[in-house]
């Protein structure tokens, strides 16, 4: 049993929502920034479960807790949009501006299909997304297409969403409720080596560019907590860089991950790899250009601006959720898996 000190169910306006058409649902997990205080058995299990939980204290871990996004579902099709196929965007939540952009950007979705999406990790509970899958039924959904939209399948949040959905065995975090539904589920794949991805990196690359030909571009991601899993996604970055390279007619390019949420001595060496790199280009003349293979703007940016303090690069902040091709993904995700339908 999780004991968590605050229980929340905000009204409607205090998040930023509306109460008439399109609006939000249940929320399960405390506003971000209030402490938690779980009890010894949920502790132990997180820190068996995530490795950068075993270097912290209680303390430590509940304010960590407290400041992850909270969950909540947004519903966006208005009452009169009934279809049998419904889509269920779940994201891990990047605070109002963010998830307003991800809001936007299903709009056209909503207008046909019933469409929610189920914002944060579920770390700690399902409601919001049971909410949203019972709304989309509600609405006539007998089939529901799950978008996860995370980078890669490599990630603890997407072996959570997994989990929930009965796709695998294991939680990543807390054992929380999985949802139940009557209408057949369909999960998408992640981003991986999606095409509009690489022309988002294109784009945020090219922003910051002024002699590709002189430049080393290195597209750098969060990354999962596990070596295994960081291996499959660094290729799939690798694959992202290839193409920038050949398209952008980089003198360089290639990809890297902090894997953030790693023990520290990890995260460590992966930073020192990052420095190098930077610094090689700096000795050879060329200028590093430094693109986030990350969903959100308000993400781990001031983390890579602090891990590379004193060298001398070009940044770009943009996460992949700022670029129209975001939900031109998600979009075009829903009509892979329903093509025939």
């Amino acid at each position: 049993m999780i004991n968590i000190c605050h229980t929340v169910l905000l009204p409607i306006a205090l998040m930023g929502m509306v109460s008439t058409g399109p609006a939000a649902l249940g929320q399960d997990h405390a506003p971000s920034g209030m402490a938690h205080d779980m009890d010894k058995a949920s502790l132990a299990t997180l820190r068996a479960k995530v490795p950068g939980y075993v270097e912290m204290s209680d303390a430590q871990i509940n304010e960590s807790m407290g400041r992850m996004p909270p969950d909540w579902a947004w519903y966006g099709s208005a009452e009169t949009v009934k279809d049998s196929v419904g889509v269920l965007v779940v994201a891990h939540g990047a605070g109002t501006s963010g998830d307003k952009v991800l809001q936007d950007g299903v709009a056209p979705l909503a207008s046909k299909h019933p469409t929610a999406i189920g914002f944060g990790m579920a770390m700690m509970g399902s409601h919001h997304i049971q909410e949203a899958l019972d709304k989309l039924t509600a609405a006539g959904a007998k089939t529901v297409v799950v978008v996860p939209a995370v980078v890669t399948e490599q990630s603890s949040v997407y072996r959570q969403w997994a989990y929930l959905f009965g796709r695998r065995d294991d939680s990543a975090y807390l054992d929380v409720p999985r949802v139940k539904t009557l209408a057949k589920v369909i999960m998408a794949p992640a981003m991986d080596e999606h095409q509009l991805i690489t022309d988002i990196l294109y784009d945020h690359a090219k922003a910051i560019s002024t002699d590709p030909a002189n430049e080393v571009l290195i597209v750098l991601g969060h990354g999962p907590t596990f070596d295994s899993e960081n291996e499959i996604e660094l290729k799939h970055i690798a694959t992202h860089a290839a193409r920038l390279k050949d398209r952008g007619k980089f003198f360089d390019a290639k990809g890297l991950t902090l894997q953030d949420d790693a023990p520290v001595a990890t995260r460590t060496a992966n930073v020192a790899k990052l420095r190098s790199w930077v610094e090689d280009a700096n000795k050879a003349g060329k200028t590093p250009l430094v693109v986030g293979y990350l969903i959100s703007t308000r993400g781990i940016q001031d983390k890579i601006a602090a891990d590379l303090k004193g060298l001398t690069y070009k940044f770009q902040t943009k996460g992949l959720s700022a670029h129209p091709n975001f939900t031109a993904w998600i979009r075009a995700s829903v009509a892979e898996q329903t093509a025939g339908m």
